[in-house]
């Protein structure tokens, strides 16, 4: 069973007014300064369609900050971009890991997830099945007939935070900041799927937060990683 994210009250506000729009209505609205969603908060958070999503509780106990530009927090290189289960160079559990902290992937992999994947990791998938039966292209569900994709975007590494919580309650929680780079998730972010480094050093942030028990019943709780920051390719759909 997967994890629960949580989020503040006014980051879910914007995830469900942007959830139901497509690329073009959402790009529509911030034309507007009057209905422009960008800069507020829960704007670069996935809508996590396979994840439950809930509001941080109004009396929850903070355990423990990561803040913005935190030690245990990074933004791997080589684990930006689409990912498939065969890469060469997954950490490991990468597969277990990031389905129980981010769900399903929201693009499928009988789409054109292949042509955007991670360059650290790609590899020849094969694609004969879709040859051989061109109706599966597409499919929102994908299809089993092709090896799985695992994640889609700039996953976040969070690093030994099972030994940062020994002393925590289960009903605590760890909240976790993600500094937006706003080159790599922004508009014209040719440099997405390059060596780039993620930029921590950005103004802005977004927030999540993790409840104890479930960082502690993870597969690997000294190692988490989760797809949920948005970028436009992502909800512009990979098209090649």
């Amino acid at each position: 069973m997967p994890a629960t994210i949580y989020v503040t009250p006014a980051s879910l506000a914007t995830m469900l007014l942007i959830a139901p729009l497509d690329y073009y209505d959402r790009c529509t609205l911030s034309d507007d300064p009057a209905t422009d969603p960008t800069h507020r908060e829960g704007y670069y958070l996935k809508d996590l369609s396979f994840l439950p999503v809930s509001v941080l509780p109004d009396a929850a106990h903070i355990a423990l900050r990561l803040n913005a530009g935190a030690a245990e927090v990074t933004f791997p290189t080589e684990l930006r971009g689409c990912i498939f289960e065969r890469a060469p160079h997954l950490p490991p559990d990468y597969q277990g890991i990031i389905a129980y902290w981010s769900g399903s992937p929201i693009n499928a992999n009988s789409d054109c997830a292949v042509y955007y994947q991670c360059p650290a990791q790609r590899y020849e998938v094969s694609l004969a099945a879709l040859e051989a039966s061109p109706e599966l292209i597409g499919r929102r569900d994908g299809t089993p007939l092709i090896d799985a994709l695992l994640s889609e975007g700039a996953v976040v590494s969070i690093a030994g935070l099972g030994a940062l919580i020994v002393d925590a309650a289960d009903d605590d929680f760890v909240s976790v900041e993600l500094p937006i780079d706003d080159d790599l998730l922004g508009l014209d972010n040719g440099g997405f799927l390059a060596e780039k480094p993620y930029d921590v050093t950005s103004a802005r942030a977004e927030r999540i937060f993790l409840r104890v028990a479930d960082i502690r019943r993870s597969p690997n709780p000294q190692c988490i990683y989760i797809d949920i920051l948005r970028y436009e390719e992502l909800d512009y759909g990979f098209y090649y």
